[in-house]
Order: structure tokens, then C-alpha cells, then sequence
């Protein structure tokens, strides 16, 4: 028998499981063309954030270990990620999930299909539930300072650089920049952005962490931002930044409303309109929550949204 399930944030709430065993799960995610995200991802052309497959394959993890006992298991890291074509308003997404039980935690290898073909393959583990030491922040993780205090970019220059709006416009303020080479972000969470309008009222306080898809899609809007920054407008109309995968992405701790969240965001990478980016994210009190080793985006017309990528 099930274990009574743990409300937390689910960005694709109409689901079904339609296998699980002790090797894995198979469920399907509707992309509901009246959620919320699609009026802000983007405007014109609507596609679901590469993210929300993430946050699709979290849940069927969630929902396998409902029958294994003890306490939900922890996103710790992702090992790959590659986004294949895109989801669109009114598809439905297949997750499969392979689950293996690790020493302290599991290796998930996951694939996203639509009626199309595959969406995206993901490779993630996870840590069982348990006290972590987060005191020690890692390498390249947020100091916490302001490198360029005084210098602030508010969010009517932000619509100017990237076609995200409400409510999927995850970046409030850019605090410093160095076009072609850095910029640092600031994210303020609230319990009044839409994610959080299904919980009910008994919903534990740990049911309100913001979902990691979430937060690395704010990153990655930061490094969107900085791909964009020193480019005119007349280049970037009918631009957009596509992000094709992610790897070595460690998720350190959790994040609640209420914490505002510093992303620094730097280019290890350019070529031809492409970029491979690395950075962190701390709280404003200088809590590291995630490090991410590389994610590629390219800048790209929004016309090849109009038809499904090949896989």
C-alpha cells in the first residue's frame, strides 16, 4: 500500500502513473495549453521551459519511492541533461525512469518523449532524506558581496534582452555585468508566484521549497541575459536562447519563500553564437543552494520553434 503522499510544488500537476515496478516508473504529464508558464514562455510562441521535463522526471521518482518506505528521496545533482525538440501546449509527455538504489541515495536515467519523438534523456541522482552539513560552500560558489555595487539593471531592462514575462520571468535585477565575460543576478522567491497556488493549507513547510527546476531555470534566464547583454536590439528580434544541456549541476540546499537568491553566472565557452556557461547560486545570507558545472545555450530565430527538432 501507498504511503499517504507529501504535498509539494508540481509545475505539471495532471499526471498518471502507468507502470511502476521495483526497476522504475512510467508516467504521463499533460502539458495543459492553460497553465499558467505558457503566457510568459514565451509570448507569441508558447513552449514549455526544457526544465518542467525535469521537474516531470522528479516526480515520477518521487511517486516510485512512494512504495519503498521511509522518507522522500532529495535531488542531489545532474550528471547529463540534453534537450532534444521542444513541448508544446497540449502534448503529452511520457517519462520513463529508470531507478537504481545507490548507497545512500539513487541513480535515475530518465527519457521525455512526445508524440513526436524523445524531448529530452536526463541522467540525475539522488540523497536520501537526511541532516547535511552545509556550512562549507564549495568551489565557485557565491561570496555573497556584490561585485559591482551601484550598478543595477531592473526588470524594463531585462524584457529588453530576453522574451520571458509573467509569470515565467524568473530574473528581478541584474547587479553587476561584464558584457562577453560574467553577471551577477538577484531572484526574490515569494509564496505569491503561481507555483504555489495548488498547495492546500496543510501543506508541512517542507512542501514549499521552490523546485529546482525553477531555480536552475532562473540561472539559466541569467545566463541568457549575459549571452544577450552587448547585442543590439535589431539583433536580437526574433531571437531566442535555447538551451540544448546541462551536466555536472549540484543541488546544494533547499530554497523557501522568502530567500533571495544570488546567481553569478560566467562563460567558459564561446562559438558562433554559442555558449557554455558555469556559475553558482547562494541566498542573500551567503547559503550555497546550487553549483552548476556547464550548461550550452545558443541564440537562435524563433522560427525553429515552429516545427519539432529531428531526434
Amino acid at each position: 500500500m501507498e504511503r499517504n503522499r507529501v504535498h509539494s510544488i508540481e509545475l505539471m500537476p495532471k499526471s498518471s502513473v502507468v507502470r511502476r515496478d521495483g526497476d522504475g516508473i512510467e508516467m504521463t504529464f499533460a502539458a495543459d495549453p492553460g497553465a499558467p508558464v505558457f503566457a510568459g514562455h514565451y509570448p507569441g510562441f508558447p513552449l514549455l521551459p526544457g526544465v518542467f521535463a525535469l521537474d516531470a522526471v522528479h516526480h515520477a521518482v518521487l511517486r516510485h519511492a512512494e512504495t519503498t518506505g521511509g522518507d522522500s528521496p532529495e535531488l542531489a545533482g545532474i550528471r547529463s541533461v540534453r534537450f532534444l525538440s521542444p513541448v508544446l501546449p497540449g502534448d503529452t509527455l511520457s517519462v520513463e525512469a529508470a531507478v537504481t538504489r545507490t548507497d545512500g541515495g539513487r541513480d535515475v536515467r530518465a527519457v521525455c518523449r512526445t508524440g513526436r519523438g524523445k524531448s529530452a534523456t536526463l541522467r540525475l541522482r539522488y540523497r536520501d532524506a537526511g541532516p547535511r552539513d552545509l556550512s562549507a560552500a564549495p568551489d565557485g560558489a557565491p561570496s555573497g558581496a556584490d561585485s559591482a555595487p551601484g550598478v543595477s539593471h531592473g526588470v524594463a531592462a531585462l524584457k529588453q534582452l530576453i522574451p520571458h514575462r509573467f509569470p515565467a520571468l524568473l530574473v528581478d535585477r541584474v547587479l553587476a555585468v561584464e558584457p562577453g565575460r560574467s553577471v551577477v543576478t538577484r531572484k526574490a522567491v515569494t509564496c505569491n508566484e503561481p507555483w504555489y497556488r495548488d498547495l492546500p493549507d496543510d501543506t508541512a513547510e517542507s512542501g514549499y521549497r521552490y523546485p529546482a527546476a525553477l531555480l536552475i531555470e532562473s540561472w539559466c534566464q541569467s545566463a541568457a541575459l549575459l549571452a544577450a547583454w552587448d547585442r543590439s536590439p535589431e539583433e536580437l528580434a526574433g531571437q531566442v536562447a535555447l538551451f540544448g544541456g546541462m551536466s555536472g549541476i549540484e543541488v546544494l540546499g533547499e530554497v523557501l519563500p522568502g530567500d533571495v537568491l544570488r546567481h553569478e553566472v560566467r562563460i567558459s565557452r564561446e562559438l558562433a553564437g554559442t555558449w557554455i556557461f558555469e556559475g553558482a547560486t547562494g541566498t542573500a545570507d551567503g547559503r550555497p543552494v546550487l553549483a552548476v558545472g556547464s550548461v550550452m545555450t545558443a541564440l537562435r530565430p524563433s522560427a525553429v520553434l515552429g516545427a519539432p527538432v529531428p531526434t
